[in-house]
This record gives C-alpha cells, structure tokens and sequence, in this order.
C-alpha cells in the first residue's frame, strides 16, 4: 500500500504545480482609463490572479472588489468617492491594492463611510495608498491576516478635538494584522483596535489627532514596536488589554488637561520597555493593571512621570531613567506591593542625591520618589498650581532630614547612580537626555531666601 501512495503523491505534487502554473500564465493585466464606470467594469470582468491597472487620472468610486485580483494605480491615479459612501470596499480574500490615491468618503458613521472597508476577508494587502478626506481610513472587521503598510492615512478631525469622529485605522475582530511603517494624522483615533489579537504595530507615526494615536479594547498579546506617537490626547490608550509588548517607541508631546503619554487602564501581564516617554502632561497613567514590567524606559520633561491607582498591584518599574519630571511618581497609598526595583538594580531619580561608597553604581540609601506635595496633589489636583514654591520646597527638605514624613513606604531600595544605558540611546525627534549639575538659579533663590530670613531675624533681636 505505501509502494503505491508513493507514486500517487508525486502525481498530485506535479497535477497541483502545472495548475498553479497555468493559472499564473493565464492571469491577465487590465489597463483602464480613468472614464466614467471604466474602472467598475474592467473588475467585474476579471478573474482570481488578474491585475488591474488604473491609468493616471480620477476614476469614480465607489468602487467593489470581490475577487482575488490586484488593484493598482499609475502615478496620479485617484480614487474619488464624491463624499458619498465607503470609495473602495473589499469582499475577496487574498486581494491586494497598492499605489493609489483613495478620497471622499462619506460622512455617516453609522454606515462606516471609510475609505477603505474590509468585510470578512482574509490576507487583504494594502500597501502604498494614500487616504484623504475620508472618515474612516481603514475600516476591517472579522478579517485577519491584514496587512497595512507604507499607507498615508488624513482625516477630518482636528488636533486634540475629542468631538470629532471616525478613525485612521480600525479593525474590529481582526486576528493576526501587521500594520507597518504607516501615517495616520487627523482622525479621532490614529489606530483602534477592538477584539484584534495579536496584532503587530510596527513602525509607524500617528500624530494630531482628536483623541488618542492608538487606542486597544479588550485586545490580547498586541505587540507596539518602534513608533512615534506625538501631539495627540494620549499616545497610547490602552484598555482591558492583556499580554502587550510596547517597545522602543517614543511619546511625545502629549499636552493638555487631562493628556496621558502612556494611559493604562485594566492591563495585566505588560511589558513596556525601551520608550522613551517625554514632553507629556502624564508620562504614565495606571489604574487596576498589575503585574506588568516597567523596564528600561525614559521618562523626561514630564508634568507627572508615574501616576498609579491603588487598584494597581504586582507592578515592577526598574531599570528607568527619571529626569526633570514636576513629580516623578504620584501614588494614593502608603503601603503596596508595587515594586520601584527588582532586588538588585532601581532606577535612576534626577532629582536625587545619590551616594555610592563603594562605587558599585548603586547608591549606598534608598530613595522614596513619593514627595508629599505629589501625594496631596495626586488627590487635589489644583495644588499643582503651588509646586514650585517655596513652602513646598521646604516640605521636601523636611522629607529628606526626617523619613518619617513621607507619605508612602514605597521606596526603590537599589537606586542607580548613573541614567540607565538603555534610556541613553535612540532617541527620537525630540526625546533627550540631559543630565547636569545643580540648577544654580534655584541655588541662588534660596540663598536670596536664607539671607532675608537672617536679617529679618538680626532686625527683630534689635527692635526687641
């Protein structure tokens, strides 16, 4: 019996070769000029395998793709929806559309007027397209494997306008999506991603836009790696998502009154290492997320550097860099077994005064960054508007001279003496790294403050 399977197995190997050869031979490229219903006519003549090729020019959309075919425009081919609808929408597994210009969408987000809408199809490529004007830029539900490369994606919503609608990428039930190397600007938000596991961001900017750049709900083992989030409401939101790697991407700029560089919100089982998190109002914001490693990540020029809930539990922040942050972390409880080192290494505090007897790179007392002032304000927040005064100053004095006034017992046991080398290097349009000596301006203001003390002291003693 296996003497014949033998045989019979190559005959098919060869059968199924010849077929997939003669497929390729008999697939055909379409060249079609931007006319009236042109376009729609040349794809419903097509079959699985074939290209189509639009002619430089505008070709009215909307425009139906529900076979396997490859959709590809000449240099000045745009697709124009006439702000009616969805332009270009994708029933057909395994097709591709690359190098074109798709615009005018519709305006109802009821009906998920999108650019470009993928319905129920698997292996969808879209490389090279630039989206303008449109509501929704990318709209994919329950079709995995999508790839979403090298794309330009413009939007209707102004910066920071948390009223606007419609988003730059949004995949709803999406399994398995690469998104590389893409623009989205514009939009409520960059990206969103709603029940798409394992989802891979790679390299892409998402910038000005209403709300947040990337937005996840209820995602599972999502990898965000290498991007630039800048400008937006939040850089990453990132909600009842679990198993996350977000790595080496930079978050920048995020201002505003409420504007979270990092906002982690029921995240469990994170890693977030190497970002580089600076110029934000809160680097970091976590409420009800534990068990996550904090590692090796840069927080710099930021209002608060770490802002956790007493929901969160089982937290390792270690390895960081945290310099000329208002308050490097704001916490609302004195006990908890959120951890500020891993048993060997801390992190490094700028505005710490380390001491390293034995030069071992560890300073030799450990240190509490839980200021009293950034507890209260933590609670009341309209005491931010007091942080630099002088009677603040001097309750961090006091904190220093007596421990007992410190608000939390969490203290990073193992402090680095020196920024972590893995903050020290990539940085990305803006991000930088600045470590000096004394700021003298503050030096010179409390000793304007000291002498006036003695003096006013020196002229009490005479007038009594």
């Amino acid at each position: 019996m296996e003497g014949r399977l033998g045989p019979l197995v190559v005959a098919l190997a060869l059968g199924a070769t010849a077929w997939l050869g003669a497929a390729a031979a008999l697939a055909r490229t379409v060249t079609v000029s931007p006319s009236p219903g042109a376009a729609a006519g040349a794809i419903s003549a097509t079959a699985p395998g074939d290209v189509v090729v639009l002619r430089a020019g505008v070709h009215r959309g909307p425009l139906r793709i529900d076979r396997a075919i490859t959709l590809r425009g000449e240099p000045g081919a745009v697709i124009d929806g006439g702000g009616q609808g969805t332009v270009l929408d994708i029933s057909a597994s395994g097709a591709t559309i690359e190098e074109i210009v798709i615009r005018g969408s519709g305006n109802r987000v009821s009906a998920v007027d999108a650019g470009v809408h993928v319905r129920n199809a698997s292996r969808v490529t879209l490389r090279r397209l630039r989206l303008q004007d449109v509501l929704y830029g990318v709209f994919a539900e329950r079709s995995d494997q999508l790839l979403v490369e090298s794309c330009r994606l413009t939007g209707r919503v102004a910066p920071r306008n948390e009223a606007g609608n419609g988003n730059g990428i949004h995949l709803w039930y999406c399994h398995d999506a690469r998104l590389v190397g893409n623009t989205a600007e514009r939009f409520q938000d960059g990206v969103y991603l709603s029940f798409a596991d394992r989802t891979h961001v790679l390299r892409n900017q998402f910038q000005d836009c209403g709300r947040y750049g990337l937005h996840t709900m209820y995602c599972q083992e999502n990898r965000l790696e290498g991007n630039l989030f800048t400008r937006n409401v939040a850089g990453c939101a990132i909600m009842f998502s679990n198993h996350l790697i977000v790595d080496r991407n930079a978050i920048l700029h995020n201002r505003g009154s409420r504007t979270y560089g990092l906002l982690l919100r029921d995240c469990s089982a994170g890693e977030f290492t190497r970002n580089q998190v600076v110029d934000n109002t809160i680097a970091v914001f976590m409420d009800n997320s534990n068990r996550n490693v904090i590692r090796g990540n840069l927080f710099q020029d930021n209002g608060w550097g770490l802002l956790m809930f007493s929901s969160c539990a089982g937290n390792e922040t270690a390895g960081n860099t945290f310099l000329g942050n208002d308050y490097p972390v704001a916490l609302d409880m004195r006990y908890s077994d959120n951890r500020f080192d891993d048993g060997l290494h801390g992190n490094f505090w700028g505005e710490s005064a380390p001491y390293d007897l034995n030069a071992d790179g560890i300073s030799d007392i450990p240190y509490s960054p839980v200021s009293a002032f950034a507890f209260l304000s933590k609670q009341y927040p309209d005491l931010a508007i007091l942080a630099k005064s002088p009677a603040v100053a001097a309750i961090t004095v006091a904190e220093r001279v007596f421990p007992a006034l410190r608000p939390s017992e969490i203290v990073d046991r193992f402090p680095l003496v020196a920024p972590a080398a893995s903050a020290s290097g990539g940085a990305h349009q803006g991000a930088a790294l600045e470590v000096g000596g004394p700021s003298w301006t503050a030096v010179a203001a409390f000793a304007a403050l000291l002498a006036a003390g003695v003096l006013g002291l020196a002229w009490r003693s005479r007038a009594t």
